[in-house]
């Protein structure tokens, strides 16, 4: 349990901190934070239901793409402001240091395991942001489309 509070404070600062890399101030900061920590909450949750690491990463991917659209609307900003600060947990940085690690090294077997992880991290969180933004970009315009048909 313990552990597990840790990761989400940790991807909680992270967050953060990517969010003042780029110039955010005042409670978008925090909202940026707050993403990164529903994100990887998200992850975790999924870790508990499935073993599949593509989905685990798709699936937080989605969450962060939908709470960063949620957060644009709420604080006018672009939607891209508070997805890269979400997604920043879910980034494959490690998997990636140990598959040049091993490559370094010439083992190859770790090296092909590890660089496949973090391909399939990299196509899982791809293919999760533009599902979902998607998605959101039919929604939006449903909305504004009946919205017309209404007042007409």
């Amino acid at each position: 349990m313990e552990k597990v509070i840790l990761q989400i404070i940790a991807s909680f600062a992270g967050s953060v901190g990517f969010a003042m890399l780029y110039n955010l101030r005042g409670k978008k900061v925090w909202t940026c934070g707050l993403g990164g920590m529903v994100c990887w909450i998200c992850y975790l949750i999924m870790e508990q239901i499935t073993n599949s690491f593509f989905l685990m990463n798709m699936a937080a991917a989605v969450v962060a793409i939908l709470y960063a659209e949620l957060m644009a609307r709420f604080l006018k900003t672009p939607a891209t402001v508070h997805l890269i600060s979400a997604i920043i947990p879910l980034v494959p940085g490690g998997y990636l240091y140990y598959a040049m690690q091993y490559a370094i090294a010439k083992n190859g077997v770790m090296f092909y395991i590890y660089s496949q992880k973090t391909i399939v991290a990299a196509a899982a969180i791809a293919c999760g942001i533009m599902m979902a933004s998607s998605l959101c970009r039919l929604f939006i315009e449903m909305i504004h489309f009946y919205k017309n048909k209404i007042i007409e």
